[in-house]
């Protein structure tokens, strides 16, 4: 039965109860599903090529067997398989292949397979955040077969473009744009073909990537703050926005105020994707009228988590994978000491305002096990009273410390800066980099350098000059880098410009030197207050 028949022959509870009832599990019972298909996956991966090369010919018997003899993966154990796309050594066939960035342009992009099981624990899962994006309390959701969905997200091979490729079979939506046009037009195209789609028809759900919603919305309002829009752009506008939209013009110009999202879209449901959703969520609430859900996922690690109705942390979908965590300090030591095996801990054993690196092993055929794609997240706590939620919540944190992610878009690490900087061959020195944000929360790239003066080109270098060039070789290196600035219309790249010695000096003052990538704040702090203290404060 398909996802609209049930809507249509189903009780609400019923529905409820299928695609969102994990929310109503115990801890014990979660983790009986979590053995269980753990389990399951162990049989499956230890008779195939990829499954003896991870495990080392071992078959764990248990899961304190496995989580001692499997070791802990990165993609560089699965790249010569997954990028020959060498379908005869993974554990299940595989129906789709995606695709994200690797490392900047040094190693352009990963591949997943994904199997149909794969797909169908994804598509229930989607339809679950979709029913909770609609639903303000337990059991009570806005779903409708034939709603018009603005969609936002990247298309396929990303692995947000499975979204309306398995939802469009289970539901009669009304994608804007349409799947078919979405296909035929790049990520700028379709955002923008999308909105003025929406803004004739109108929309009953939005789903987005939270770095360009962000961005829609602080358009939208600089572009209606005079409380005026160009009807003569919108030509085939339906009546019912033709009222709204009037209306909107009339209220902000009486309240001497923009026009804002909420006065011309009534969204039923508002889903949102994306590194830095949690830095955005306050402003979309107030631009648009409904506080987004955030969903966790990605390439690799699939469908992973989603908010409920609360919209206050995430939940991971107990048939996505089997979760396992590495505490901060844990993972700081391995990188400290990469022999250094850093112990993990089960959905069961997290403790709150603990940060965590993710450990993955997909179920159903999948082809990771014991894997760190790479992101941290924090114990928000771990049962919330009041919804009646016996399991842990989360936030999404960041990447790891050594990787820079730029909006969602890029993952710059110390060996793409070092090859631009060779290919750049500026007079850089010493330096080290970090993520910031601007006054409007958007995230950059912030670059510190000391720049060797006593060679000819230093006397016509300055920070502008610097961040310019370097521009060019990151647009060049690094595709993803390049539509931030088109997508997004903000400049990801700043240069700041250290007296010569400086990072030595701040080793030599607080016994350890300076973090090449994402450096803790406090140290940056401190590193200015050494310099302000001894007269030679950043150029």
């Amino acid at each position: 039965m398909r996802f609209k028949e049930k809507l249509e022959k189903c009780s609400s509870k019923e529905v409820w109860d299928e695609y969102c009832g994990f929310l109503d599990l115990s801890m014990d019972e979660y983790m009986d599903i979590q053995y269980r298909l753990l389990k399951e996956q162990i049989q499956c991966y230890a008779r195939c090529g990829l499954g003896k090369k991870i495990m080392h010919g071992e078959i764990p018997a248990t899961v304190e067997e496995f989580r001692k003899k499997v070791p802990l993966t990165t993609y560089e154990d699965y790249a010569e398989i997954l990028l020959n796309q060498r379908t005869e050594m993974l554990p299940g066939e595989p129906v789709v292949w995606l695709e994200t960035t690797w490392e900047s342009g040094s190693r352009p992009k990963k591949v997943a397979p994904y199997t149909r099981e794969m797909l169908d624990v994804y598509t229930s899962n989607i339809l679950a955040a979709m029913i909770l994006s609609t639903s303000d309390e337990r059991g009570k959701f806005k779903v409708r077969s034939g709603d018009k969905v603005l969609y936002g997200l990247a298309p396929l091979p990303y692995a947000t473009g499975l979204f309306p490729m398995l939802i469009a079979p289970e539901m009669d939506l009304h994608f804007m744009p349409s799947l078919k046009e979405a296909r035929e037009l790049s990520f700028s195209q379709q955002n923008k073909k999308g909105f003025a789609a929406a803004m004739k028809s109108g929309i009953d759900q939005f789903f987005g990537m939270s770095s360009v919603v962000y961005t829609i919305t602080q358009n939208f309002e600089k572009l209606t703050a005079s409380g005026s829009i160009n009807l003569k752009k919108i030509a085939g506008i339906r009546p019912h926005m033709l009222y709204r939209i009037l209306k909107a013009k009339y209220e902000s110009a009486r309240d001497h105020r923009p026009i804002l999202p909420k006065d011309i879209f009534d969204l039923n449901g508002f889903v949102c994707v994306g590194t830095d959703t949690a830095l955005f969520k306050e402003e979309l609430e107030r631009a648009w009228g409904k506080r987004p859900l955030e969903i966790h996922g990605g390439t690799e690690p699939s469908c992973l988590a989603t908010e409920t109705w609360s919209r206050n942390g995430l939940i991971f979908f107990p048939d996505n994978a089997f979760y396992e965590f590495i505490p901060k300090e844990e993972m700081l030591k391995n990188e400290a000491d990469p022999e250094y095996i850093p112990k993990t801990y089960l959905m069961n054993e997290v403790i709150t305002y603990q940060d965590y690196e993710i450990v993955l092993t997909l179920f159903k055929g999948g082809a990771f096990m014991r894997y760190r794609p790479g992101d941290m997240y924090r114990c928000l706590r771990t049962s919330s009273e009041r919804d009646g939620v016996r399991l842990p919540q989360f936030e999404y944190i960041d990447r790891v410390p050594s990787v820079i992610d730029i909006a969602g878009f890029t993952r710059i690490t110390q060996s793409s800066i070092e090859h631009v900087l060779k290919q750049s061959r500026l007079p850089v020195g010493e330096w080290f980099a970090l993520k910031e944000y601007d006054g409007d929360k958007h995230s950059f790239l912030h670059f510190y350098v000391e720049v060797a003066f006593d060679t000819p080109e230093a006397a016509y270098l300055d920070e502008q000059l610097i961040r310019e060039h370097f521009s060019v070789y990151f647009r060049h290196y690094d595709h993803d880098y390049n539509d931030l600035k088109r997508l997004l219309g903000v400049e990801p790249l700043k240069v700041t410009i250290l007296p010569v010695g400086s990072l030595k000096r701040f080793e030599k003052k607080f016994g350890y030197p300076m973090r090449k990538i994402n450096p803790s704040m406090q140290d940056v702090v401190d590193l200015k207050n050494m310099l302000g203290e001894t007269g030679g404060g950043i150029v």
